[in-house]
């Protein structure tokens, strides 16, 4: 068994009025940001939901792999008009998010770039 199928992950939701909050707990890596995923979006898909928030308190590390699980994430919520934040992250995870320009750039600027469809100019 390696280190990644030993590492254990755990998300929690729960709904409070007009907000979702995830609350996740241990790495979010290539193993086990498909549950993180899996366990956010139906907080972004549900009408009564205006704001998504997810507590980093205690993600020990984040990879590649789960960075772009929140970017993903953001986007979806942009797209269905929904506020997302992050809160309580480690230092060891805001230096990845602040690395990677995630702490930095505008969801709607993201959205625009990446995911409208392309106008062509003559």
């Amino acid at each position: 068994m390696n280190a990644c199928e030993t590492t254990p992950f755990a998300v929690r939701t729960q709904r409070a009025g007009t907000r979702f909050v995830a609350t996740c707990q241990g790495e979010m890596d290539v193993t086990t940001c498909d549950l993180f995923f899996a366990a956010v979006l139906p907080g972004i898909t549900d009408p009564a939901t205006d704001r998504v928030s997810v507590d980093l308190a205690e993600v020990t590390f984040l990879s590649a792999s789960g960075l772009r699980s929140l970017l993903l994430l953001l986007c979806a919520a942009h797209y269905n008009g929904k506020s997302f934040d992050l809160h309580r992250t480690q230092p060891q995870v805001r230096r990845v998010l602040d690395l990677f320009g995630f702490t930095t750039f505008k969801a709607g600027l993201v959205w625009e770039t990446t995911m409208s469809p392309k106008v062509r100019r003559h």
